[in-house]
């Protein structure tokens, strides 16, 4: 991934981290996109 897409995950994540709109209500679902963001911003070798 080059860095504009890693940028924008980033930007999403923490857009919905912080918005009032949920899924699912508590921090359940706010946990699981920070991880899914944090794993996205790992440098994984391309195949």
């Amino acid at each position: 991934m080059n860095g504009m897409a890693k940028g924008m995950i980033l930007v999403l994540m923490i857009l919905y981290i912080v918005s009032p709109i949920d899924l699912c209500p508590g921090p359940i679902d706010d946990l699981i996109i920070l991880l899914i963001g944090i794993a996205a911003q790992k440098n994984l070798p391309d195949y």
